[in-house]
């Protein structure tokens, strides 16, 4: 399910509906005091004071399930909004996806190049092309969802030609008939699997997750086929991109928003540092830093469209959000 996917409605009851108007009053006067303290015009509620930072993971899932419920209370969310914010943060995502390998683009470059068709003087037309398919890329992982498409090694293939179309199309959609290796930054030199093991190592990681997709928490899943699938590293080249695509598809399907690894460069030191210690694709590694590492950014993501959908004042948004509200309560002025 894609944060757009058309969901039944919450039903209240007269006394809820009741008691929802008074939490909302109470909402936006909160709001209105942060604003007046603050001196600006816009403001949202420090969500981290109900579900405040931890490390402890199993904690960590509980927050995001009880987090994502809240959403669930906006549903089906305001198709307006809906698509304002997906349209922001889908060009975040292809900017940060991209950067983290290499891209040159800017945030407003990204934005024009995929909005406007022009190209950027002066950057690399793979690097432009870079940004259209990834863009297209997250379209159609969107529609995977919605048309409630489960993950298999064909959709696998399809997302991975849309990230090389036009870069590599003799590559695209194919595993890779070549070693490959990366530079790692100690200097030691890591080796992805040999070529003749990687249909065997894609049997094992659908084996696991068909095996998995009932029991695991849906984050955690998702971070298991990220991990999975770029350490397999089954392409000669996109491999990073499309991992973080499949993560996202696995969230989208479960109703969570998207999760965006940052690309400023500390952020790419720890994303890249938690994933090597993963590197066991055979005999397994640890993946709990990774789990914790994801797990955060997913609640981060979490709260930010609860700030957003839980300002919305249409007609629509009148009888939405009640699990939200009264999860908040405390945080609210009397």
């Amino acid at each position: 399910m894609t944060i757009n996917t058309p969901q039944s409605e919450n039903v209240l009851n007269e006394s809820q509906k009741s008691e929802l108007l008074i939490l909302k009053d109470r909402f936006n006067s909160s709001l209105l005091d942060i604003m007046n303290s603050s001196g600006k015009y816009n403001a949202s509620l420090d969500l981290l004071n109900v579900w405040p930072e931890t490390n402890n993971l199993p904690e960590l899932y509980n927050q995001l399930t009880e987090l994502k419920e809240c959403l669930d209370s906006f549903r089906p969310l305001n198709s307006s909004m809906v698509k304002n914010l997906n349209k922001e943060l889908d060009i975040k995502y292809t900017y940060e996806s991209n950067s983290i390998e290499g891209n040159s683009l800017t945030l407003g470059e990204t934005d024009q190049v995929i909005n406007t068709g022009l190209t950027i003087g002066g950057k690399p037309l793979v690097d432009h092309l870079e940004a259209i398919n990834h863009q297209e890329a997250i379209q159609y992982i969107r529609e995977l969802a919605k048309d409630e498409i489960e993950l298999s090694e064909r959709e696998i293939k399809n997302v991975h030609s849309l990230i090389l179309k036009g870069i590599q199309d003799e590559h695209k959609g194919q595993y890779r008939k070549q070693p490959v290796f990366v530079m790692q930054q100690d200097g030691s030199k890591h080796e992805f699997p040999q070529p003749y093991i990687l249909p065997k190592l894609m049997e094992d990681f659908f084996l696991f997750f068909n095996e998995n997709k009932n029991t695991l928490h849906p984050v955690e899943m998702a971070v298991h086929l990220h991990q999975k699938l770029v350490n397999i590293h089954p392409f000669i080249d996109g491999n990073g991109r499309t991992s973080r695509l499949v993560m996202n598809l696995y969230l989208f399907q479960h109703g969570y928003p998207v999760t965006v690894i940052d690309s400023e460069m500390s952020k790419r030191k720890e994303y890249y540092t938690v994933l090597s210690n993963y590197r066991g694709v055979i005999s397994g590694g640890d993946s709990k830093p990774f789990q914790l590492f994801v797990a955060q950014k997913a609640k981060e993501s979490l709260i930010e469209q609860l700030n957003f959908f839980s300002q919305d004042g249409t007609d629509e948004g009148k009888e939405k959000g009640y699990q939200f509200f009264k999860k908040v309560e405390g945080l609210l002025k009397k």
